[in-house]
């Protein structure tokens, strides 16, 4: 067996005896991905919904019987009351009307109510906005007017991206800023056991020792925390994927299709895409993070360079997530490293996604890749760098 692979094996293997490294790399995004991604807003539209349903107390003092019946087909109880603002703050009704002089003043606790009172507000505006449109509807007709003049148009909006575009969901945009953090955070422990690691414990001299290339037992380091960093990217996506499955298939609480909306879901070409994009990626980060592991003289030392260098990149990385939609990528853009792969993918899940962008994203980041493979071979044969313990 060739020695890279021989070294391949072996930083593999010392990756998944790692019990916590695989729960935490592998098992966990798989399982807290959809909790995280979608949990939260499936919650508050389950909730929304039931609040919306619930039929709630409403105090009411001079409200004509068209009102009420408006207040009443939203679900809510109207209740007569000489003093709705009082039985609000009492707690005997959850919201109190009072129409007087042609004016009419809403009485909620919504600093107390919270996202329930919000909720409670909108069914109110809603019967208010119906019975208010009753009233013109019917002094217009008393006036001889059609109701129609006030309507003079009717606004559709329908969207025209293709179907991969409508497919990737709200949550698309986040896929380019979490392929690059699944990717870092996948190799970060593998590369750093690997070589500060390795010379913290003394073996790294005996590895060193044997009769194989040193560029061979590079590749084997390197290859062992790319397969980390694609294994923990594939369970992030996945999870991601499978939050948008179950959202898309179980997200009755969300009115008007707003499940689709929110669902994610990946092309063939978007898969193929993030693949590849996140393999060179791989690549040009494992070689970087190899090149401060040979610096450091110890684990936690490499730890926190590791560190510094998820803040450099990802900070960027998120602030040109969010501005990626505001921005029209030229070639130069795809030709920085970090940038040029996360503007290919943000293409690609937006249908945009042309041969010079694959041709620029790709072969710069190949090519960055190779100079930091190569940087991390340099300090491999410096001797003040493997000994600096």
């Amino acid at each position: 067996m060739p020695p890279s692979l021989n070294v391949f094996w072996k930083e593999l293997l010392s990756f998944f005896r790692d019990r916590r490294a695989v729960l935490n790399q592998i098992v966990l995004p798989v399982v807290l991905m959809p909790l995280f991604m979608f949990g939260p807003t499936y919650l508050v539209a389950k909730l929304s919904t039931q609040a919306a349903t619930e039929e709630e107390r409403v105090a009411v003092r001079g409200v004509p019987e068209g009102l009420k019946a408006e207040l009443s087909a939203v679900g809510l109880l109207v209740v007569e009351d000489p003093d709705p603002e009082a039985a609000v703050r009492e707690g005997r009704a959850d919201a109190g009307i009072v129409l007087s002089g042609g004016r009419v003043t809403v009485y909620l606790a919504l600093a107390q109510g919270g996202m329930k009172a919000e909720v409670l507000k909108g069914r109110i505006e809603h019967a208010l906005g119906r019975y208010k449109s009753a009233l013109v509807e019917a002094r217009l007709r008393e006036a001889g007017l059609d109701p129609g003049v006030l309507e003079p148009f009717r606004v559709d909006f329908a969207d025209v991206s293709p179907p991969e575009a409508r497919e990737a969901g709200f949550f698309g945009f986040l896929v380019p800023m979490m392929l690059l953090m699944f990717i870092l955070t996948g190799a970060m422990p593998v590369v750093s056991d690997a070589t500060a690691g390795e010379k913290e414990r003394g073996t790294l001299e005996v590895l060193l020792a044997v009769p194989a290339p040193t560029g061979a037992i590079l590749l084997g380091k390197a290859g062992a925390a790319m397969v980390a960093a694609v294994l923990s990217t594939a369970s992030g996506v996945g999870g991601l994927m499978l939050g948008g499955w179950l959202l898309l298939t179980r997200g009755a609480a969300f009115p008007d299709g707003e499940a689709a909306a929110l669902s994610f879901r990946l092309g063939a070409e978007a898969l193929f895409a993030s693949l590849v994009t996140g393999v060179l990626f791989a690549a040009f980060a494992v070689g970087v993070m190899i090149f401060l592991g040979m610096l450091a003289k110890s684990y936690r030392e490499a730890q926190t360079y590791m560190g510094f260098l998820y803040m450099v990149l990802v900070l960027p990385a998120v602030l040109l997530g969010m501005a990626s939609s505001f921005l029209e990528p030229g070639p130069l853009l795809y030709l920085i490293p970090v940038a040029g792969p996360m503007m290919l993918l943000d293409a690609v899940l937006r249908a945009k996604a042309d041969l010079l962008a694959y041709v620029l994203a790709w072969g710069s980041t190949l090519v960055y890749a190779a100079a930091a493979l190569l940087l991390a071979a340099l300090a491999f044969k410096r001797e003040e760098v493997v000994f600096r313990n």
